[in-house]
Parts: structure tokens; sequence; C-alpha cells
């Protein structure tokens, strides 16, 4: 069964706008998020990524290459998810604002009998 997604009326929020999704692990939640392979559209190399919340809070992350080539978001993600209370489990969706800048958008939820409900759109 193909899964549905419930989106808010942004245009830039749209699938093929998302650079990654995945759920959370205790890791991401309470350390940095690691960023599945395969990811396209983060900066280079470890660059600023700028994430603003609905509140109009920037949140600037940095997009870290380890030694081992996996990339994971630093700098102020810890802080992002005591602020957004993330927990383990839930959907986290990044999508790229514009083509050119490093400005980004983030959408929380669960999944739930094959939709994914997302209610905290940032």
């Amino acid at each position: 069964m193909e899964r549905q997604f419930l989106f808010p009326k942004y245009p830039q929020m749209e699938p093929q706008n998302v650079c990654f999704q995945k759920y959370l692990s205790d890791r991401d939640v309470y350390g940095n998020l690691e960023i599945p392979n395969g990811t396209d559209n983060l900066p280079d190399g470890n660059e600023i990524m700028r994430v603003t919340d609905r509140d109009g809070t920037t949140y600037e992350f940095i997009a870290s290459v380890r030694a081992n080539g996996r990339r994971s978001l630093t700098r102020h993600w810890r802080s992002f998810a005591v602020d957004k209370g993330l927990r383990t489990g839930e959907l986290l969706r990044i999508y790229r604002l514009n083509g050119n800048g490093n400005d980004y958008a983030v959408q929380v939820g669960l999944e739930f009998h094959g939709l994914y409900i997302l209610w905290e759109t940032m």
C-alpha cells in the first residue's frame, strides 16, 4: 500500500523538496542527529543550515561530515530537540526551501496506519 502524507499548504514543503526523513532514535534526540546515507540537497562540507521555526526563531545547525564520511547535524541541534520536545520514534522531515541557499524547514510527526500525521511544522 502506498503511503499518504498530510502536508500543510506551503509550496516549498512538497514531497519533491524533502532532503531526508527519518524516525528519531535516542541518539538523535539526546545527541546529534544522524543524517541518513544518500541524502541530497544539504550544504557541502561543514556549512551552516538555517532552520526557522513557526515562531520566527532561527536555529543554525552544522551539517558535519565525519572522518568516515557519515553526516550529522550538530551545533544547535540539541537545543532545538529540547526546545521542541522531540521524542524517540517521531518522524522528522527536513525540506530545502530554495535552490541556492541554506534555508530549511522541518516537520515532526508520527506514522499511524500508513498515514504520516505531521503536527509540528516549523
